[in-house]
């Protein structure tokens, strides 16, 4: 090991702080509050992730953006402070960690202020200029740069700073490093929990953001005591002392520290792979709710933090050099075996699920475990991979911040190239599966470059160990096979119920001749015809088709349209034929969502001047060409106009004024679409909407529980007072009707004059419905019997906003405890359905409604 002075560290003066650390219970303090620290760093990243989602879009750029912004910045702290460490007294850099704790907590409580100014620029910027993709996604970059520089950079400097101050002998420095790095790491692990499952669902963003600058000033308070601690042992002359002061100028690293830099780099992009590969592929099983994600972040850091724990006893047993590339080899191997198991889990999934309970506790312990069985032994050798590096690096403890500085700066290099890259690169082109494979072979490449450099191994050994991981890692990429898409796109976090009881009706049937319910499963799993399969930058997108000719598209397990008309296509056409059938003239229309392209092109069938939809799925687009005989091909429309942006993005840069606004995003539960159900939402809708128009939204009833259903319900009516509630006739759909500045009056005449339209009126009959008798099929409740129905069964008015959205965490629970609206398409009362409906009729006379009376009676209608 080369060293860059020939003494050792200073001694530290009595009574400093440095010899209060030396007592145990103040150490076991200090690393406490390292963890707390860790808990208040990622309850801000997930805050502000989603607060800048809100402004730039959640676009697979933006949020990528957005990471790299703040895991870069994280680096730069490390680096800026670790090299400037070394000059300082443990006094002055106990000082500065209190600085940095303080400065951290109150930048937070002015973020807000910060985010509102960010997205007055952007909107400004975009709305003057328009700019394309390149040059859109660099003014997100500088925004996001402008914000969130400076905290990160705080946050970074933070373990450079008290590693400087802990380390006091070489031998100790790696066993510092390690405790350090697993306990603010394991910090952010349970500050992942609580902001996930606890603080962002129950108080919203603004406290939980609150809650962690708290924490922040708990740290603050805490060291800055233990530094004080010192005055009641000694006289305040004997407290100047330096932990050391370097002399001469540190050499450059020689060949072995360069080569394991080189290795924890490459380990740090490898890490970011898996990462991102890991959540997509989790994601198909586990689901796309916020606490799957969560499950899922912790799961990864738990295992970080393990690792870093487990380093002191890993090093009694093998020199640093040769620790690391086990390590590497470890996480290479570990991660290759990952594929054949994750093709498997949803089997897993359904077999842990029929054995748990379905109460809401039990279903996120099997989701849990699922992760655990794929990231934590991989984790756990990334996570010692630090530490062993640090090991090596640091030979003086003369220069120990600088050498952590530059070590965790070059990892998160690493890791800010693996999941930009990851994400938008290798995904798309080469699929999860082949980019676990990537970030295996890179893992095994780390591990080879570190075994040969490890100069206390002769030559010999050397090659034998590189020998055998090239044979591991070749035996284990021979046995791979490409995942089963009929298995990976089942959805059984949404269907679980289905395949359970396609399991027991078969062995109902057949007795002790059933196959294994694994077998049945994958037989009513494996039972369509695939035509489209395809791993986009943000979603896992198939179509298929059944037996009798019906297609669905599967968005990361979940269907989210088909050609069925007895259900989806009714929603899917009726969502645009109401709003628009009853708007005196649309001209303008915004679609949020392209799904299948059928609401898109029943839309079309009127006599639009134009139509923008907001796509944000490269693969949603090209899947939606399989639905070409259903949706009247409306990407071939000259008045279609395709926005590949998220929706809210694309109304909040825009200055275009709509007739109709269509929201088809069916799932408020979902990550990237609970935002499409907020008060502010809402508010944007009805900023871009021309006096007079309409607002059409689509809820799954059949998916909420009747609280949620209120809420949404509560929140629409805040900013449009003239809601009015529909059905497509499917059962659970609800469509909802909201005008802009008025009443919802449907003039009959216009009304008839578009049902003269022949593509207007095969579009409505195909679904088996008389066009003529729309208003009369698809009518649930008036303005007035809306309100009634809110008033008598929900007296707190509970909304949606963006700081709390509450249905976003409250419908996964009730999915889980089967708390949904089951019934909504039992009849109602029979007396008060006309009676309500014919107010909003204009330009009927008296002969009219007799005849729909006789017609028509007597009258059954869906109700709430």
């Amino acid at each position: 090991m080369r060293h860059t002075s020939g003494r050792r560290a200073l001694a530290p003066v009595s009574g400093s702080p440095l010899e209060v650390l030396e007592h145990r219970p103040a150490r076991v303090a200090l690393f406490m509050l390292v963890a707390l620290s860790g808990a208040a760093g990622l309850i801000y990243e997930i805050v502000w992730m989603r607060e800048f989602t809100l402004v730039l879009g959640a676009s697979t750029y933006a949020v990528t953006i957005v990471l790299a912004v703040f895991m870069g910045g994280l680096g730069l702290g490390a680096w800026l402070l670790g090299k400037r460490a070394d000059r300082y007294s443990a006094r002055q850099l106990l000082r500065l960690y209190v600085m940095l704790e303080i400065g951290l907590a109150l930048y937070a409580l002015g973020f807000p202020l910060l985010i509102l100014a960010g997205q007055s620029i952007y909107v400004w910027v975009y709305q003057a200029w328009q700019p394309g993709l390149l040059i859109a996604n660099a003014l997100r970059f500088v925004l996001a740069s402008a914000v969130l520089v400076v905290p990160a950079v705080l946050m970074g400097g933070t373990l450079p700073v008290l590693t400087r101050v802990l380390v006091r002998a070489e031998s100790r420095v790696s066993l510092t490093v390690s405790w350090l790095y697993g306990m603010n790491t394991l910090g952010a692990f349970a500050g992942t929990l609580s902001a996930g499952y606890a603080l962002v669902p129950y108080l919203g963003m603004r406290r939980a953001t609150l809650a962690a600058a708290a924490a922040n000033l708990l740290v603050a308070a805490g060291v800055w005591m233990l530094c004080r601690a010192r005055s009641s042992s000694t006289r305040p002359e004997q407290t100047a002392g330096a932990v050391a002061t370097p002399s001469g100028t540190e050499a450059r690293p020689g060949l072995v520290e360069q080569a394991v830099i080189l290795v924890l780099a490459i380990s740090g992009f490898a890490s970011m792979l898996y990462e991102v590969a890991w959540t997509r592929t989790l994601t198909l099983i586990v689901g796309t709710t916020t606490y799957s994600f969560t499950t899922m972040l912790a799961t990864f850091l738990l295992g970080i933090g393990l690792g870093s724990l487990l380093f002191p006893w890993l090093r009694r047993r093998t020199g640093a050099v040769q620790l690391l590339a086990a390590l590497q080899y470890t996480a290479a191997l570990s991660a290759l075996a990952t594929i054949p198991l994750l093709e498997r889990l949803p089997l897993v999934y359904l077999s842990l699920q029929s054995a748990a309970s379905t109460a809401w506790l039990g279903t996120q312990l099997v989701r849990f475990s699922l992760a655990a069985m794929v990231m934590l032994l991989p984790t756990i050798a990334l996570g010692a991979t630090f530490p062993a590096v640090i090991a090596v690096l640091v030979g003086n403890v003369d220069t120990s911040g600088r050498r952590f500085g530059m070590a965790y700066g070059l990892n998160t290099l690493g890791s800010v190239l693996g999941a930009a890259l990851g994400g938008l690169l290798f995904v798309p082109l080469i699929g999860l599966q082949v980019t676990i494979v990537l970030g295996a072979i890179l893992n095994f490449v780390a591990g080879s470059l570190a075994a040969a450099v490890s100069v206390n191994q002769p030559a010999w050994r050397r090659l034998a160990i590189a020998a055998s991981g090239t044979m591991a890692m070749l035996l284990a990429l021979l046995f791979l096979r490409p995942w089963s898409p009929w298995i990976m796109s089942s959805g059984v976090y949404v269907y679980a119920d289905r395949y359970q009881q396609v399991a027991r009706r078969a062995e109902a049937a057949l007795g002790d001749q059933a196959p294994r319910r694994w077998e049945l499963w994958r037989m009513a799993m494996e039972q369509y015809k695939l035509l489209y399969y395809r791993h986009g930058p943000t979603a896992t997108v198939a179509v298929m088709e059944r037996r009798d000719g019906v297609r669905f598209l599967s968005i990361d397990g979940k269907t989210d349209a088909s050609s069925a008309t007895t259900h989806d296509m009714k929603t899917q056409v009726m969502l645009a034929q109401l709003p628009l059938l009853f708007h005196p003239r649309p001209d303008r229309v915004f679609v949020v969502g392209l799904g299948s392209g059928v609401t898109a092109g029943s839309a079309l069938t009127h006599p639009l001047g134009s139509l923008e939809c907001a796509e944000l799925s490269t693969a949603v687009i090209e899947a939606s060409h399989y639905f070409g005989e259903f949706n009247h091909r409306p990407l071939n429309d000259p008045r279609l106009t395709l926005m590949r942006r998220d929706a809210r993005n694309a109304l909040l840069t825009s200055r275009q004024r709509y007739d109709v606004v269509i929201s088809q995003p069916s799932n408020p539960w979902i990550g990237g679409q609970s935002s499409l159900f907020s008060l502010q939402w809402y508010q944007l809708v009805r900023d871009r909407l021309n006096r007079g128009g309409v607002f059409s939204q689509w809820l799954p009833a059949y998916h909420m529980s009747p609280r949620d259903l209120r809420i949404l319900l509560n929140t629409l009516r805040r900013v449009f007072p003239h809601v009015t509630v529909w059905t497509s006739g499917a059962k659970g759909d609800v469509i909802l009707l909201a005008c802009k500045d008025r009443p919802l009056k449907i003039d009959l005449a216009s009304f008839h004059r578009k049902l003269a339209s022949a593509a207007v009126r095969e579009d409505i009959a195909r679904l088996g419905l008389n066009p003529h008798a729309v208003p009369l099929r698809c009518f649930v409740m008036s303005e007035r019997e809306l309100q009634d129905f809110l008033q008598q069964r929900d007296a707190r008015r509970e909304l949606n906003t963006d700081d709390l959205l509450l249905t976003e965490f409250s419908t996964p629970e009730q999915l889980a405890r089967a708390e949904v609206v089951k019934h909504f398409t039992a009849p109602a009362s029979p007396q008060r359905c006309l009676q309500s409906l014919l107010p909003l009729l204009t330009g009927l006379d008296a002969g009219a409604v007799d005849e729909i009376l006789a017609a028509h009676a007597p009258v059954s209608l869906p109700a709430l």
